[in-house]
């Protein structure tokens, strides 16, 4: 099985970085092409990795999709330009797709020590998906560290280019494969060290209100609907929801708590993870706002 390595940018400072981890891969053989694709110097991007450059800035799923229809691999290795690459990535990628996993998402690494407000963000966008983590199957796998077969993702026709910001294509192309069948399988050993640009209150919060957004947008799409959903019709009540919002969040943030004994060990992010799951339902209201206008 060969593998293609597509890496979606927008000028990260970190694609250097990515790049050489992959090319320190224990598995390197395996890796057929390594495509980046959106808007970066040329300089960075030094062969064999291929560089596509987008006429124009595009969201992460636009940049998949080319790089995916340029691929020739067997499999399809999705990994963000922000993401360093552990030494063992693609192969143990490798070991479930030879397992006969065909849909395989990696792990986020915590490191330590690290910026508290990209600490907070990981733990609290990531939780499920933290190298800590068991493994097995789950609801949906982030697109920033993820296997595909390349056969499987044409079947299910990508991501879904519509969602240009920057969440949801991973969320609804893992509700598209779950309903076709397909498993979505969580390996832990399979990590990534994520380093976003977010390294204050107001980006944090930018992030998660984008997830907001995005969630409400899928709960109207797949039915998907939360808890609160289920509870009051939030068309009616988006106002309602923004002032509720910090409170909703600290209940979230302390069911996680108990609910993942893993990241007990982050107990300083409580303040950290509070406002960006309060920014989250700031996002969702501001959604509800949207689709109630005429």
């Amino acid at each position: 099985m060969k593998v293609s390595v597509i890496v979606p940018t927008l000028h990260s400072p970190l694609l250097g970085e990515v790049l050489q981890s992959l090319s320190r891969q224990r598995a390197a053989e395996a890796i057929t092409e390594i495509i980046v694709v959106g808007q970066t110097h040329p300089a960075l991007v030094p062969p064999p990795a291929q560089l596509i450059v987008t006429e124009r800035p595009v969201a992460a799923a636009v940049a998949r999709n080319i790089g995916a229809r340029h691929a020739s691999g067997d499999i399809l290795l999705f990994i963000d330009s922000d993401c360093i690459a552990h030494p063992q990535l693609v192969e143990r990628h490798l070991r479930q797709q030879q397992a006969g996993y065909t849909v395989v998402g990696g792990s986020v690494a915590i490191e330590e020590p690290d910026a508290y407000w990209r600490l907070c963000d990981n733990v609290l966008t990531f939780t499920p998906f933290l190298s800590t983590m068991p493994p097995g199957q789950r609801d949906y796998l982030p697109s920033l560290n993820l296997s595909i077969r390349r056969a499987i993702f044409a079947e299910v026709g990508g991501f879904d280019e519509r969602y240009a910001g920057a969440a949801g294509e991973d969320v609804d192309l893992s509700f598209r494969l779950r309903k076709r069948g397909y498993p979505l399988i969580f390996a832990p050993d399979a990590q990534v060290s994520h380093r976003p640009m977010r390294s204050n209150p107001a980006t944090v919060a930018q992030h998660l209100r984008a997830f907001g957004r995005i969630h409400a947008i899928m709960h109207r799409t797949y039915n998907a609907k939360s808890r609160v959903v289920n509870a009051i019709d939030l068309h009616s009540w988006a106002a309602l929801l923004i002032a509720a919002a910090p409170f909703l969040a600290t209940l979230d943030v302390f069911k996680m708590y108990r609910h993942y004994p893993q990241i007990r060990q982050y107990w300083q992010c409580l303040p950290g993870m509070v406002w960006g799951k309060s920014a989250w339902y700031w996002g969702y209201a501001e959604a509800l706002f949207a689709q109630r206008r005429p």
